[in-house]
């Protein structure tokens, strides 16, 4: 910003030193329970000993002065002066234009004597002398509405002028300590390995968020599951084991398969799973009905809407499905509704296995357990053992035995059908006729077409 002569009290440097950059600068909060009075380790960053400070996830300790200046940085060392200078001089414009808006901006008043003078012409009929009244009226209200008119000008002007002189800082670009584009100084990779067992989460963390959303194809990396949105980045080893908020440590998952991870701190993400497909309940105490005392609940799923046999097509085109015995991607899903039954066949080998129709959470990834992967495949395992479920929710081998024996069945029943005699009174197809159970006659081979039409004599119970 620079000094304007027709704004004699505007100094930059002077609104900046009215800056207090420690209240723009959005501090980091490390959890409570990582602070800690009576370490007895040198602190990580300045090696001093000091009893103040807070642990970090991997044991490390941070002393309270350290703490206090690493909690306000968010970026390497070059990349933060940018930020701070940035948000300074923000912020200093800002204290700037407010300061020039009270001496210099026009707020216009009045204006209503121009209505007043023309509801007052009525006063004509009753003397014409009175016309004089509205007149001069309508004179003063039009030279006063000309006079605010001149000085608005003059204001949007002022402001136009001091926009230009005084425009608004530009955004820097800042890169994150993950960037491999970043350049980092030796002070720099200490507080990375500071932010990388941070408490809690670094300050980076929506930038690591997108990096492993974006690096995971924006999909759940449980190979088989169709979750797409809402995802959740969960560490491959836990921070409560010293797992580290880097990339390589990070793994998309949906919410339901980030629930199953038995790691600390999970209840939170069991308590929010609801919508309208399923619930998650955790595993807890309740009372019995019967009796006094509790019994324990194992951890469970409330579904509420299963898969239906469109989503088990999507599932086979994005994860490309193949049998695992001939590799041929043509396999048939059937889904027994009435049973909450899926067959999966493949018409190339008649290979088939069964299993219960699930979520589309869970019977994705079980499908993905048994069939071939050609594309798409996850890096995740999902932790079934997490619901109790699971012990009923397996699935049958894959062997052609079962489609091998229900395929001749059904080839049996067609070639009868095609061998059928046909009926010599009206042509139709002849088969087992089956009598009712209040019939007193046994099956006979007759017309198709049976009551309305006997067929062959000799077919035809004796009642008929």
């Amino acid at each position: 910003m620079t000094h304007d002569t027709w704004h004699p009290e505007f100094d930059p440097s002077k609104f900046l030193s009215r800056v207090d950059l420690t209240k723009l600068i959005e501090r980091n909060k490390a959890y409570n329970d990582s602070l800690v009075s009576d370490a007895t380790v040198p602190c990580i960053l300045c090696g001093k000993s000091s009893g103040h400070g807070i642990l970090l996830n991997d044991k490390s300790f941070l002393c309270q002065n350290c703490y206090s200046e690493v909690s306000l940085i968010s970026y390497p060392e070059r990349y933060e002066t940018l930020r701070r200078e940035f948000i300074k001089t923000k912020e200093a414009r800002k204290l700037a234009w407010l300061s020039f808006r009270i001496r210099f901006e026009y707020r216009s008043k009045g204006g209503g004597l121009i209505p007043f003078a023309w509801a007052s012409l009525p006063l004509a009929f009753i003397n014409y002398a009175l016309l004089i009244v509205p007149i001069a009226l309508l004179i003063i209200g039009y030279s006063k509405n000309l006079t605010r008119k001149k000085k608005m000008a003059e204001w949007i002007d002022r402001k136009k002028r001091w926009e230009e002189s005084n425009p608004a800082p530009l955004e820097p670009t800042l890169k994150h300590f993950h960037d491999p584009m970043a350049e980092l100084t030796q002070r720099d990779r200490q507080i990375l390995r500071i932010f990388d067992h941070w408490p809690g989460y670094p300050p980076y963390w929506d930038y690591l968020r997108s990096v492993v959303t974006s690096s995971d194809s924006n999909r759940c990396q449980v190979t088989g599951c169709p979750s797409r949105l809402s995802l959740h980045v969960h560490h491959v080893r836990p921070v409560a084991q010293g797992g580290a908020h880097s990339p390589d440590n990070l793994v998309s998952l949906c919410k339901f398969h980030h629930a199953l991870e038995p790691t600390d701190g999970h209840e939170r993400i069991w308590g929010n799973i609801k919508n309208e497909y399923f619930t998650l309940v955790h595993d807890h105490e309740r009372n019995n009905r019967a009796s006094d005392g509790t019994h324990h609940v194992r951890a469970h799923l409330r579904r509420l809407e299963l898969i239906t046999r469109e989503e088990l097509v999507e599932l086979a085109q994005t994860y490309g499905f193949c049998c695992p015995n001939c590799a041929d991607k043509r396999i048939d899903f059937i889904v027994h509704k009435n049973r909450n039954l899926i067959r999966v066949e493949c018409t190339a080998c008649e290979e088939a296995t069964e299993g219960p129709q699930q979520l589309a959470e869970e019977s994705g990834p079980h499908l993905a357990e048994i069939l071939g992967i050609t594309r798409n495949k996850g890096r995740w395992k999902a932790r079934w053992d997490t619901l109790s479920e699971r012990r009923s929710a397996k699935w049958g081998t894959w062997n052609a035995h079962m489609a091998h024996a229900q395929r001749q069945r059904h080839r049996k029943k067609i070639e009868m059908r095609k061998s059928a005699s046909i009926c010599q009174k009206c042509g139709s197809k002849m088969r087992l006729v089956k009598p009712r159970p209040t019939d007193k006659w046994k099956a006979f081979w007759g017309c198709s077409a049976f009551p309305k039409c006997t067929g062959n004599a000799k077919y035809v119970p004796s009642r008929y």
